[in-house]
């Protein structure tokens, strides 16, 4: 009898063994495939080893990582798992055309995506004064947007600059880059360099921008652009806008997120813009009040072109924030975006600091 249950015992510790054997080799090549998807749409094979670890050991998620000292997580766990059942939430036709198929067949992404063909129209017979354009982005289009206005000039003093532009992120570069340039005139330095000429010879603002490379150590980015920040802060007090340029990363160059980041304006394709502002900072509400400003001023000038404010609690080193009531972070397009359509916003964010800033003076006159 005893024999038998020592003989039992060291069957199930067998089939127990060889279940998490079985296991393991699952999960390997699970995590592989995720770690595949990560590193082929995202860029950052890492990311998914640490979610998935951060999963599965809550306490190391407290020493060893904070989703909030990532700048610009676009992708989750989440977003990993559904997509490697075929299960993409940035392209929810997908998921539709599966059920249609069984219907018939019907290949939803061609019939959405593709905006070349004609076939689709031509078989309702629709005349373009059939259809309705009311949507902002065909506003933009539709209509000539004043980019443009001369009582907002101000004579230039150089002597004590309104306007400093940085780049914590230095390299953010647009296509046809593929993510990253060390050349300044393919990446947010030419596009902040592009705002302080709109700013200085449209509307006589003095304008800084600064192209000092600050992202050799990523990981220390926000630090060593805050040290730069701080010698200028000394040498010549606090600016009337500071700002941290960046462009956003999309998760791919689908029409989808192409439109998500890009809208028209007389006639011309521009890339988006959206500010990121981290509330914790000791600075938050005197930030947000310029924020406002200039989104409502977006908004009314050139509807569509703002994607909004998206915020934080407290991102890395509150991205610098806390240094001044005037600072802010500005991303101006995404990685899809070229570098024409994100130059081609510049007139118009100039335009908008220019409108928020003389009307100022203009008033207080």
């Amino acid at each position: 009898m005893y024999k038998k249950m020592i003989n039992e015992d060291k069957t199930i510790i067998k089939i127990s063994v060889f279940a998490l054997l079985i296991n393991l080799f699952i999960f390997v090549c699970f995590f592989k495939n995720v770690s595949a998807y990560a590193s082929e749409n995202y860029g950052k094979t890492n990311m998914s080893y640490i979610q998935l670890m951060n999963y599965s050991i809550p306490s190391l998620e407290v020493v060893n990582y904070k989703e909030e000292n990532t700048d610009e997580n676009n992708y989750s766990l989440k977003t990993l798992l559904l997509e490697t059942v075929g299960i993409d939430i940035y392209h929810p036709e997908n998921v539709i055309s599966k059920e249609l198929a069984c219907l018939g067949g019907i290949d939803l992404k061609d019939k959405l995506v593709d905006n070349d063909t004609e076939n689709d129209v031509d078989s309702f017979n629709l005349n373009d004064k059939d259809v309705s354009k009311n949507s902002s982005d065909n506003q933009n289009s539709g209509k000539v947007a004043n980019v443009y206005d001369p009582s907002l000039k101000q004579t230039l003093d150089e002597s004590k600059p309104e306007v400093l532009i940085y780049h914590s992120h230095t390299f953010e570069s647009y296509k046809p880059c593929k993510n990253d340039s060390t050349d300044p005139k393919k990446s947010v330095c030419e596009v902040g360099d592009e705002i302080a000429k709109e700013l200085e010879e449209n509307y006589g603002i003095s304008a800084i921008n600064d192209n000092t490379i600050n992202c050799t150590d990523y990981n220390n980015s926000y630090a060593r652009s805050g040290e730069l920040l701080d010698r200028y802060l000394k040498k010549y007090g606090d600016f009337k806008m500071i700002i941290d340029l960046h462009r956003d990363a999309s998760p791919n160059d689908s029409a989808y997120c192409k439109a998500a980041v890009t809208t028209k304006i007389n006639g011309e394709d521009v890339a988006k813009f959206m500010f990121v502002m981290t509330r914790k900072n000791p600075h938050f509400d005197k930030n947000m009040s310029i924020v406002n400003g200039l989104v409502s001023i977006s908004n009314k000038l050139f509807p569509s072109l703002c994607r909004g404010v998206d915020y934080y609690d407290y991102g890395i080193n509150y991205y610098n924030q806390q240094k001044s009531n005037n600072a802010l972070l500005l991303e101006v397009g995404s990685n899809i975006n070229t570098l024409d359509e994100a130059k081609g916003t510049s007139k118009y964010i100039a335009r908008i600091i220019a409108q928020y800033l003389n009307s100022k003076k203009a008033n207080a006159k």
